[in-house]
């Protein structure tokens, strides 16, 4: 039982031994991802080039100008009169100030 510990614990001793850090395959790991990166860039934009020059991507459509919404007179004659009386009262409240004595004379 005591092995089986050992080789596991050797093993993960060996996956983070800075030993064997390789910078060669780093640099070749990280120069195929960027690699793989651009390829699918460059096949992604051709497809989207192609789209474009087909007509199939933004496509512009043009609808049928619909009718204006006809106010109804009821309702603006409504808010126009309301705001009528808003008015009214706003100027007698400006006209009619009553002059109150100060209380703590």
């Amino acid at each position: 039982m005591n092995s089986l510990f050992k080789k596991i614990k050797n093993k993960i001793n060996d996956l983070f031994s800075l030993n064997k850090i390789n910078p060669h395959t780093s640099w070749k790991n990280l120069l195929f991802t960027f690699f793989i990166i651009v390829v699918l860039l460059i096949l992604f934009s051709l497809y989207f080039l192609y789209q474009i020059r087909n007509q199939q991507i933004f496509k512009i459509i043009y609808s049928a100008p619909s009718s204006p919404n006809i106010v109804k007179e009821e309702l603006l004659k409504k808010v126009e009169e309301s705001f009528e009386r808003r008015l009214i009262i706003e100027k007698e409240i400006k006209n009619n100030l009553k002059s109150y004595s100060d209380p703590s004379l």
